[in-house]
């Protein structure tokens, strides 16, 4: 099982593009690219690729929301697969990010 990470840069905005699994074995991977950010007004996190992600990923998904919270930007989650967004549903993904940014995106 394996993760890459695609890092790209448009003005203020990030854009990670994950692919693979996002699991306990691969959230090392993200999380340097996480805390790596600087000041930026967006993190668009690119899921479209993403093939399984299980509570230790959903975990470094909620470590974004709070870091957006915490320096201020937006997180916008794209592109994920019917099971993903069920996955992010049922845990209450969605509603954390409405409370910290006020909107489900």
């Amino acid at each position: 099982m394996s993760l890459s990470v695609q890092k790209e840069i448009q003005d203020s905005k990030v854009i990670l593009k994950i692919k693979g699994v996002l699991d306990i074995t691969t959230t090392s991977i993200i999380n340097p690219y996480l805390e790596d950010l600087g000041d930026i007004e967006a993190l668009v996190l690119d899921l479209s690729q993403l093939e399984f992600i299980d509570s230790t990923g959903i975990g470094s998904i909620m470590s974004a929301i709070y870091l957006s919270d915490e320096k201020k930007f937006k997180l916008v989650l794209q592109g994920m697969d019917e099971l993903t967004n069920e996955v992010f549903e049922t845990v209450g993904l969605y509603k954390i990010l409405e409370v910290y940014q006020g909107e489900v995106v």
